[in-house]
């Protein structure tokens, strides 16, 4: 079967080793034309897969919605194409799921299928913190249950005057760490991360242990301070802290109203609520990533927080798109 993928990035990263074998893989397609080889494969533009015969070309981006609109004016065969992730849609974008069967197998056919639902918006009568610049794209359409959560945590934060500053661990490259500069534009913004990539010793463990992959872990090491920077609108109020955590914030005495604790692997994790929930304000908030997910290690390292502290943590799970554990302090 001739099957390219499309997409070089952490959700593909997120399926391949886990869900398809990267040697099934005939290349991957990505409109970066900087990128032309990733996991020993040939990357190549959209307009050289037209060219190609394909059997089925699976998507794997957060940005379907763009991709299906190109495909369809490219003018490729919508029956081959294959949307793994897509956002808040009226309908599924997907036509052919005898070939997702064939590709990945009846259980995660029927997982696909069953991801998409229309998502009711909050209605508010007050100001939230983000004008239209942030709530037209990114997270607000990828992950808007999460985004919207995030608001209104603000806005508690901003009625109850909670005290602190803010924070977040596992940086990536500033997608959500963006948010919390604009809306807390008066207090500092301490952003933790190697810039580099998941701790290698770690990353190995996580890997044996089945809870990542090598194609997951190499996606993450795409990112780096001038990127995340860019995206910063107070950058007079971030202060970037490189390297391992939690050796990196050893030298702050603060305390913290919100953090944002998205490092994926179970030590790291168990490291940032240790560091973090004891600085943590009263009526401050954690946003713990990946709770509910397939990164097995995350809710490990909180069952044993609470097991070593002898603590029940005040949490809630959220309904979004990677299972946002909230810790209410």
């Amino acid at each position: 079967m001739q099957l390219y993928v499309w997409g070089t990035g952490r959700l593909t990263g997120k399926v391949l080793g886990k869900y398809l074998d990267v040697n099934r893989v005939t290349a991957f397609v990505d409109n970066d034309q900087k990128k032309r080889e990733w996991l020993g494969k040939p990357v190549i533009s959209p307009e050289e897969l037209l060219h190609r015969n394909y059997d089925a070309v699976v998507v794997i981006t957060l940005h379907s919605q763009e991709i299906y609109q190109q495909s369809k004016n490219l003018g490729f065969n919508m029956r081959k194409m294959i949307f793994l992730y897509q956002n808040v849609v009226l309908q599924d974008m997907n036509q052919n799921y005898h070939l997702i069967e064939q590709i990945f197998g009846h259980d995660y056919a029927e997982t696909v299928k069953e991801r998409y639902h229309l998502v009711r918006g909050v209605e508010t009568q007050y100001e939230l913190c983000f004008n239209g610049k942030y709530t037209t794209g990114g997270y607000f359409c990828t992950d808007y249950v999460r985004m919207k959560c995030f608001e209104l945590a603000v806005k508690e934060i901003r009625k109850r005057n909670i005290q602190g500053n803010v924070a977040e661990v596992g940086v990536f490259q500033g997608e959500f760490a963006q948010y919390i500069n604009a809306a807390f534009p008066d207090r500092t913004c301490y952003l933790c991360d190697t810039f580099e990539g998941f701790q290698p010793d770690e990353a190995r463990q996580e890997i044996k242990e089945g809870n990542a992959t090598e194609a997951f872990v190499d996606a993450y090491r795409n990112t780096s301070e001038d990127l995340v920077m860019e995206k910063m609108e107070y950058k007079d109020r971030v202060v970037i802290r490189k390297g391992f955590f939690p050796e990196t914030m050893q030298d702050i005495d603060t305390t913290f109203a919100f953090v944002s604790i998205d490092m994926d692997f179970e030590e790291s994790i168990y490291a940032g609520l240790c560091y973090f929930y004891p600085r943590l304000a009263q009526g401050g908030y954690i946003f713990l990533h990946d709770y509910n997910s397939s990164l097995y290690g995350v809710e490990r390292a909180v069952d044993r927080y609470e097991k070593d502290k002898k603590v029940l943590l005040p949490k809630v799970s959220l309904c979004d798109a990677n299972g946002t554990m909230v810790i209410v302090k």
